[in-house]
């Protein structure tokens, strides 16, 4: 027998091997990804949240169960995104699989490879509706969803029980009138968490909150109670921050300071989930992907005791919380011959086999109804059904932050006049002005109108 023919056998009898046991778990019904590389190499560039921490973490198995090599690049948010941009000015990808947030699909979009000829046959009824429209763009389908998960709001039932309180918080008068029965400073307990640190987190908290006050901001087509993502042309690029649900986002972060922990001036995403696990706060806005900091933790003192609704609604608006998170594209600039293996690794990685894996350790995060309905998964991830209640009930949407070029822009906007705002330099009313002025001069700027 020759080396090659050697080399051969030993992979086959790999695959084989991986198909049917793989870390002690038996993987049913999952012959469509026995062998996926076949001794070959895939390169991934992803972020550094918990799907792909997970990767990491099983990274020897997954190699084992796809029979090849599987080099997974994992930096922060930044990083990632200053890659991607990068890449896909060279003439050949250095990566075959690119992860995509989902509201970034606006600048990426040009450089990301079609996949509806192979993704047309794709089942996608399994996906939560909201995850698969925030792939779709221009008629196209750019990616599939792997970590897409909104941001909900959690509260600790035991504490609203000791407070008297009987129902969750539906509208944003119901979260202020309850953080005044649950401020306890006394014992170390705040009655909310929230990004308020300066720039980015808080940026996305006044876009998000915005949504929840039924608002878009740029001048979306409206569709229903919701808005039209899937087409923006520069006529619907003009910001719409300055009016009264601008001004009510405003004076709502405003009066939430009082009831806010100490360092609330500096608190972002890891420090808002820390604080609420370790029980220093009674409710949090927190994306689900994150829920297990005490879901999956006995030792916190809110483990057993969270519960979930969607974001508070303002102005009687619909609950909406708005979904972000992460799905997996193929560049343009990869060339033809790998492009096949990349979609069938993304096929491979995004099944329901796979998601429930992810699940069993530490990711709780899936959009596919299939995983969130699991009894063993739920069990182990509480906020994975209640996202997928939430999205079957409509009350998850991805328009509050858009996927326009222009996006992180305005959140830098945002993020800095209201900072400035919850920190006592200027009114409400004066940071809505000021933020509309700035975004309507980066708009003007690009060129979308004059």
């Amino acid at each position: 027998m020759s080396l090659v023919t050697s080399g051969m056998a030993s992979v086959l009898r790999r695959c084989a091997a991986a198909a049917v046991f793989v870390a002690g778990v038996a993987f049913a019904g999952s012959s469509h990804a026995e062998c996926v590389l076949n001794g070959q190499t895939i390169r991934l560039i992803v972020v550094s949240d918990p799907v792909f921490k997970v990767m990491q973490q099983i990274h020897d198995n997954l190699e084992k169960m796809a029979c090849g090599k599987i080099e997974l690049t994992v930096l922060p948010f930044d990083n990632l995104h200053q890659q991607v941009l990068l890449n896909s000015q060279n003439t050949e990808s250095r990566y075959d699989i690119v992860a995509v947030d989902l509201p970034q699909f606006g600048e990426y979009k040009s450089f990301l490879l079609d996949l509806t000829p192979w993704a047309s046959s794709f089942d996608k009824s399994d996906f939560q509706t909201a995850a698969w429209d925030g792939v779709v763009h221009d008629g196209k389908i750019l990616a599939i969803p792997i970590q897409p998960h909104p941001e909900i709001f959690a509260y600790r039932t035991d504490l609203f029980k000791a407070a008297g309180i009987a129902n969750p918080p539906k509208t944003i008068d119901d979260v202020l009138e309850d953080a005044k029965k649950l401020n306890n400073p006394a014992k170390n307990v705040a009655a909310i968490c929230w990004n308020a640190a300066r720039g980015t987190p808080l940026g996305q908290t006044f876009l998000q909150t915005l949504g929840a006050f039924g608002q878009a901001p740029i001048d979306l087509t409206k569709n229903g109670d919701d808005y039209d993502i899937g087409t923006i042309k520069p006529k619907n690029m003009r910001p719409t921050i300055d009016n009264k649900a601008g001004v009510a986002v405003a004076n709502y972060l405003k009066a939430l300071m009082p009831y806010s922990p100490p360092g609330i001036l500096d608190m972002a995403w890891d420090e808002r989930t820390r604080v609420f696990a370790q029980g220093g706060c009674a409710m949090t806005y927190v994306w689900s992907g994150n829920a297990s900091a005490w879901d999956g933790d006995p030792k916190s003192p809110a483990y057993g005791n969270v519960a979930y609704v969607p974001h508070p609604a303002g102005i009687g608006a619909p609950n909406r919380s708005t979904l972000g998170g992460w799905s997996l594209a193929i560049p343009t600039n990869l060339p033809k011959e790998r492009q096949e293996l990349a979609w069938k690794v993304i096929q491979w990685l995004t099944t329901k086999e796979m998601m429930v894996e992810y699940t069993k350790n530490g990711d709780c995060v899936s959009p596919r109804h299939s995983v969130s309905q699991d009894p063993d998964v739920v069990k182990r991830c509480p906020a994975v059904k209640a996202v997928d209640d939430f999205a079957s009930a409509g009350e998850i949407a991805s328009w509050q932050r858009p996927p326009v070029p222009e996006l992180q822009q305005m959140v830098d906007v945002l993020g800095t006049q209201m900072h400035e705002m919850i920190s006592g330099g200027k009114s409400p009313e004066d940071a809505v002005k000021e933020a509309q002025r700035l975004i309507d001069r980066i708009m003007r700027k690009a060129g979308y109108y004059q």
